[in-house]
């Protein structure tokens, strides 16, 4: 990595970054002395389910940049993508609500049944329709076919005279990856206030944005940093990708220059990644995500997704078990990053395997 002597100019250059203005930040920091108790580990948990924009969570990062950089060109309509309970798109379409541009949606998975006396669209995708985002349905799309879905969808809109622009799904793009970046200084600076220097930060990871924008941010860091070389492990929720770590690090490299950093591209062996908690498929329940749902919100009163963030806090609880992840006698802290997502909780597929695990 090249950062002697440009790490000032390069935090500045993230921070420089035009933004939509979005959001309530810093997400609060806080300790589960209950939940850490129950796993053995001091835990602390980096609340980004706690928003202000339509029940946003992380993905707001990633749309503040995005965003702010497409008003700044002159754009008035979103595109982006993701499945049909998708905390992405949620993201996409109120953030786009929120500064007045329209949003277009094109999602995979069976549309609701919307006839008489059928439950109609729920948890993100009501949310969807509330914000007021034109919904295309793409049921059978693979994650590749609706990137390129998106892109054709722009290219329409732009010819009958808008000017739209695209996010990826999970709004993974170079640039909205550096809102994790951006994240990371923030943890830095709520780190030093409570006096914890952690020994690892989990977070769960499927389109790599978040990943790769903590990397970035991770190498901004001083020597001296409380930050500095801590393991960044990502919890695959999807395995989206042949390489999952090979395209994460590319990620990271292409938005590390978005700001004037060099990250050597030959350091992809430094993306820390755990593949067991995926389960049959993206957005399957899990028994360990089951179990990490429920022992959060019975010890801390905090919510976790199925799809997406408790197979995270899954893979933290089986890492601290093993041994793999601190050391139960030094109760060296970790900080547990929550991207938030609760809402498919009140979908009937997502949350009814919880009601019955229950009964």
């Amino acid at each position: 990595m090249v950062l002697s002597d440009r790490r000032g100019p390069t935090r500045e250059a993230l921070l420089a970054l035009p933004s939509a203005g979005l959001g309530t930040w810093p997400t609060p920091l806080h300790r589960l002395d209950r939940f850490g108790a129950a796993i053995g580990a001091e835990v602390w948990i980096k609340r980004d389910d706690v928003q202000g924009v339509a029940l946003a969570g992380n993905k707001i990062r990633k749309f503040n940049l995005v965003i702010g950089q497409a008003m700044a060109d002159g754009c008035d309509t979103l595109v982006t993508t993701g499945a049909i309970q998708s905390n992405s798109a949620r993201t996409g379409a109120s953030a786009a609500a929120a500064t007045g541009m329209d949003c277009h949606l094109v999602l995979s998975g069976e549309p609701p049944d919307t006839a008489e006396g059928g439950p109609g669209p729920t948890a993100n995708l009501l949310l969807d329709h509330l914000v007021g985002a034109t919904i295309h349905h793409a049921v059978d799309a693979s994650w590749v076919e609706l990137n390129q879905q998106v892109d054709d969808l722009v290219a329409e809109l732009n010819a009958a005279g808008r000017r739209a622009f695209a996010a990826p799904i999970g709004c993974s793009s170079p640039l909205g990856s550096l809102g994790f970046a951006r994240a990371l200084l923030e943890l830095e600076a709520q780190l030093a206030i409570a006096d914890v220097t952690p020994s690892a930060i989990v977070h769960t990871t499927t389109s790599g944005g978040t990943h790769a924008g903590l990397l970035v941010g991770r190498a901004l860091m001083a020597p001296d940093s409380r930050l500095a070389g801590v393991p960044i492990i990502g919890v695959d929720a999807g395995r989206l990708y042949d390489d999952v770590a090979a395209q994460h690090w590319a990620l990271a490299v292409e938005a590390a220059a978005l700001i004037g950093l060099d990250l050597a591209a030959d350091l992809s062996g430094d993306v820390t990644l755990v593949h067991d908690q995926v389960g049959d498929a993206y957005g399957a329940h899990t028994e360990a995500s089951t179990e990490a749902i429920e022992l959060l919100a019975r010890t801390e009163a905090v919510i976790v997704d199925p799809v997406y963030s408790a197979k995270g806090l899954a893979g933290l609880i089986a890492l601290v078990r093993s041994g793999d992840l601190g050391d139960s006698d030094s109760r060296d802290p970790i900080v547990f990053w929550h991207t938030g997502g609760y809402h498919a909780l009140f979908d009937p597929h997502h949350g009814s395997p919880l009601v019955r695990h229950r009964h």
